[in-house]
């Protein structure tokens, strides 16, 4: 198991490396934040994103990476999905009955960004 999560921020703040060992606890507080409590009960990580598809997306991409990457030292999150991909409806394939040979996506999948990090004392 790797020994940091690493959140890849859009705002001023670039990037944020959390110890896994002192994750204690993830959960959504809002569509756009999620909160990571830290072992020791008294300090806190808020994390805020872009609204995912799923209503916990953001959480499980947070324990996906922390049982990723084993052996490694950092584990980077990978923003939930925001925008799911849409393929083109029909078409005119030579069947008669839709698209033959690839499928024309007329919208690409989009994933919420990590925006910023608040580190409080609870």
């Amino acid at each position: 198991m790797a020994q940091f999560l690493k959140f890849e921020l859009t705002g001023s703040q670039e990037e944020l490396l959390i110890p896994i060992s002192e994750v204690a606890n993830v959960e959504t507080v809002t569509t756009t934040t999620t909160k990571i409590d830290l072992a020791n009960g008294a300090k806190k990580y808020t994390i805020t994103h872009e609204a995912p598809l799923a209503a916990n997306g953001v959480v499980l991409a947070i324990y996906d990476a922390m049982k990723a990457n084993p052996g490694g030292v950092v584990s980077t999150v990978v923003p939930a999905l925001k925008t799911a991909q849409v393929p083109a409806s029909g078409g005119g394939g030579d069947d008669g009955k839709g698209q033959s040979g690839r499928t024309v996506i007329t919208t690409s999948a989009a994933y919420a960004t990590f925006t910023s990090s608040v580190y409080e004392n609870v």
